[in-house]
């Protein structure tokens, strides 16, 4: 099955040689913290899943796709303290009916000593995508 890579300028791009997202079989597979285009974590959990959502929204957007054709997130958060306020941002953002399933985790870190929040997503684009 092919795969090709998509990439958005609105996406901060990190210096190792991972792709800011990819599409296969239809479907495609971005996963983004909160750094906003110049690479700095905003303040707070709340700011930093709006952000990591807002870049999702991003690529997904540059292959031709809305939020809405999110199915399944993993949500990597690294204390009980921003969960709720994690919560509170991402429902908002997925507020259609039914929501895309997910999975949450309570992690010890993520990449980044700032990074609070971290977004798996896949979206459904179809076949033509």
């Amino acid at each position: 099955m092919p795969k090709r890579a998509v990439a958005s300028a609105r996406v901060f791009k990190g210096s190792l040689p991972f792709a800011q997202a990819s599409i296969a079989g239809g479907f495609m597979f971005v996963c983004c913290t909160g750094r906003d285009r110049e690479g700095r974590f905003p303040e707070g959990a709340r700011a930093q899943t709006q952000q990591a959502i807002d870049n999702i929204r991003a690529l997904i957007e540059e292959a031709g796709g809305t939020l809405a054709d999110v199915v399944k997130c993993t949500v990597y958060v690294t204390g009980r303290e921003h969960w709720a306020p994690m919560n509170e941002v991402y429902f908002a953002n997925f507020s259609q009916d039914p929501p895309p399933h997910r999975v949450s985790c309570i992690v010890g870190g993520l990449g980044s000593p700032d990074c609070l929040v971290e977004i798996d997503a896949t979206a459904y684009l179809g076949e033509g995508a």
